[in-house]
């Protein structure tokens, strides 16, 4: 993990263990999850501090120092670099801008299809009278009702707490409430839950199937997962073909024929967003949403892994 000048700033659950180590060691920092000139100087402190090279970059030594854990596993890798492109982190909410009627969560949960109302009942059913304690009764109430209820019953409450023309953003108050809900450990736990359970789990079918065991093919495999359902027949063939087309590609070359493939393979209308998120997996940078990244930086590249790597979850 480093800071790159020019590119975004890691970010993330893996970047708030940092700040959090570093500040329990004594050095002042603030906790916000994003890898900026202040958690790089921090480090540096604290790798002069422990005899270390003070380059401000987390290495597994200096991860290892500051938070006293293993480093993150490539699910919680993986989950930074995608949940950075989706941009709504654990609590921000987007409208009916797309039609997938509300948008929320760590990796965009969509009222559309079920894993949005997932989440809320296990929000209720584990933690009963949070929902109510954290948006107030009625929107409580409201979300409930709307959660398993028609298709056309939900995209008509995502329209009404839409702000229009363009639907993009929802309603202050709404919006307020689900910020609040995001930001409780229990709800960020079962957003995680989820995420593993559904989107981890079928990007490591689509990996086995398609890819070889690197942490760059993880976090391809688990961005298309997320971002375009996974790998659809279509898409699977276009990357049969494309490998068969050129046998000797390795490495990032390999990776960046899949990531083609896969974007061809998805809609016409969402083309060019899947091709500048894949390539950047692919061939390691890219720009993607008008952002630079770089992905090592992210602690993801070319190494192999073992299966148990990738199931391994837990840290």
């Amino acid at each position: 993990m480093r800071r790159r000048s020019s590119f975004r700033a890691v970010r993330g659950g893996t970047v708030i263990e940092i700040q959090r180590g570093i500040l329990q060691s004594g050095i002042p920092i603030t906790v916000d999850g994003i890898f900026g000139q202040q958690s790089e100087r921090a480090v540096k402190i604290w790798q002069g501090k422990n005899s270390l090279p003070a380059s401000g970059m987390v290495d597994e030594i200096t991860w290892f120092g500051i938070t006293n854990n293993p480093l993150p596993s490539y699910f919680r890798r993986s989950l930074a670099i995608t949940a950075a492109f989706e941009g709504h982190g654990y609590t921000h909410a987007k409208g009916n801008w797309d039609n997938a009627y509300l948008t929320w969560g760590i990796i965009g949960f969509t009222l559309k299809h079920d894993n949005f109302g997932r989440v809320i009942e296990m929000i209720e059913d584990r933690h009963p009278g949070l929902l109510k304690q954290e948006m107030g009764e009625d929107k409580a109430k409201q979300l409930l009702s709307v959660i398993g209820a028609s298709l056309a019953k939900r995209r008509s409450f995502g329209n009404s707490i839409s702000v229009r023309p363009k639907k993009y953003d929802i309603r202050p108050d709404w919006d307020d409430a689900f910020i609040a809900l995001g930001n409780r450990a229990e709800v960020r736990s079962i957003q995680e839950e989820v995420v593993r359970k559904v989107y981890w789990a079928g990007a490591l079918k689509d990996l086995r199937k398609f890819g070889q065991r690197t942490e760059a093919d993880a976090a391809l495999f688990f961005d298309t997962r997320v971002q375009n359902g996974g790998i659809n027949p279509r898409k699977a063939t276009l990357i049969q073909k494309s490998l068969a087309d050129n046998p000797n590609a390795t490495g990032r070359k390999r990776l960046s024929l899949i990531a083609k493939a896969i974007a061809e393979g998805s809609n016409r209308t969402y083309r060019s967003d899947v091709l500048s998120r894949k390539k950047a997996l692919g061939v390691g940078k890219g720009t993607v949403h008008g952002s630079k990244y770089f992905i090592e930086d992210w602690m993801i590249d070319l190494q192999t892994v073992t299966d148990d790597d990738l199931e391994n979850v837990s840290n």
